[in-house]
């Protein structure tokens, strides 16, 4: 592989081997790669919703600390590259080839043995490796799937354990119920970690407990330094304890609970108050109640499951503008659901499609009695003029309409 074309290719074409959990692979490449995952400071972040977002505030109160901060996130919004990053900067090319490279060398040697590779798998071990390379002073891992057989769950002593949230999604995978989910969570626990957990339901709470109790793990609960937040025109305010209210770089109430964990995270790790501030105040992540457009006002959020949804509409009913909804929801997800949770906001919901494996199609959309409209037809045809637009359902959709508007020369404060 030359090009960063080539390691997409190498790695698109992995995915035909789907999703397969269980860490023997990966522990497998690893020591072939001679590569120690605890050898690195690590912060492990698992949950359904806000693991991105707690990672961003995480991230730059540690940069705000003057640290080298490597983080390894899923999945990308604007380049490939940002999966693997440097103090919020992706990896090169000349890195990643080199990368991949040599984990495709080793892939390719124990693949007799072990059985074909996940295309997350080598992903994740092409992270740890670029990662032992430039050797920062913490890497923060955030779970592709679930926690327990996740790929990334091949750190043994992480400095900390965060959950972020519990709720439906994936339950082909990782079960029906919460509390099956949970444990597949929780599975990132290992013996004495300190712990992070961010707003549980009650009933997931006495689990959390006692699987901490049977690992000799330390439990914090984040929502107890939250003194104070408000939702204003200038953008979400927060209070924590120790920390004077300041304004956060991410926008809802939701990014009030994401912060949280970060902010009990950074304490534990001895960071200070005023990098702490910095950090909530510095945090970015594309595609996250973003403002792209400020003139018609554009929003682009990835809630992609009915939790997601519920956090995304309670910051919509905060907007003075009249609501219009363009959302793409994949096959695999609770679609009912989630419109019926927009529409608290706003009967004016546009359902469309785009390149990507899962999305429905047109004709099962308009089969399903959906507002369906192609996407590019919509961008011509719906005034949006005096109306929030919210540009919603899945990541990867945001993705491409985020392409797109880049494309028709939409930036933050309008179309030039």
């Amino acid at each position: 592989m030359r090009t960063r074309e080539d390691v997409l290719e190498w790695l698109s074409a992995l995915l035909a081997f789907g999703i397969k959990p269980g860490l023997s692979r990966m522990n497998a490449v690893l020591a072939e790669l001679a590569i120690d995952p605890d050898a690195i400071p690590t912060i492990h972040v698992a949950g359904t919703n806000g693991k991105g977002s707690t990672v961003a505030f995480l991230r730059e109160m540690g940069v705000a600390e003057g640290l080298q901060i490597g983080t390894f996130t899923s999945p990308y919004i604007i380049q490939f590259e940002e999966r693997i990053m440097l103090n919020g900067v992706p990896i090169s090319e000349a890195d990643l080839v080199e990368a991949a490279n040599v984990v495709q060398a080793a892939i390719l040697k124990l693949e007799p043995v072990i059985g074909a590779v996940t295309e997350f798998e080598a992903l994740t071990a092409l992270a740890f490796y670029h990662f032992q390379q430039i050797r920062p002073d913490f890497v923060i891992y955030e779970v592709g799937l679930g926690g327990l057989y996740d790929s990334t769950n091949v750190l043994k002593q992480p400095k900390a354990a965060i959950i972020t949230s519990i709720g439906h999604d994936h339950q082909a995978i990782l079960g029906d119920t919460l509390q099956e989910i949970a444990l597949q969570k929780f599975g990132i626990i290992k013996q004495g970690t300190r712990v992070i957990a961010g707003k549980l339901q009650e009933e997931l709470t006495v689990p959390l407990m006692a699987y901490c109790g049977d690992r000799q793990a330390s439990l914090s609960w984040s929502q107890e330094v939250i003194r104070h937040y408000r939702l204003s025109e200038t953008g979400t305010w927060a209070t924590y304890e120790g920390i004077p209210e300041t304004r956060l770089g991410l926008e809802g109430i939701h990014q009030v609970h994401n912060a949280a964990n970060a902010v009990v995270c950074a304490k534990q790790l001895g960071w200070s108050k005023t990098s702490i501030r910095r950090g909530l105040r510095n945090a970015t992540h594309p595609g996250r109640f973003e403002i792209i457009s400020r003139k018609p006002r554009i929003i682009l959020d990835g809630a992609h499951n009915p939790e997601g949804v519920t956090a995304l509409v309670e910051r919509l009913k905060e907007e003075s503008k009249p609501v219009l909804v363009l959302c793409s929801i994949l096959r695999d997800k609770d679609r009912e659901a989630m419109l019926r949770q927009l529409q608290e906001v706003t009967p004016n919901i546009y359902e469309t499609t785009f390149d990507f494996p899962r999305a429905r199609s047109l004709e099962e959309l308009k089969m399903d009695g959906a507002n369906a409209m192609e996407l590019n037809r919509f961008f011509k045809e719906v005034d949006t003029t005096e109306k929030t637009l919210i540009v919603t359902g899945s990541l990867y959709f945001i993705s491409t309409v985020r392409t797109l508007l880049k494309a028709q020369s939409f930036t933050k404060k309008g179309k030039r």
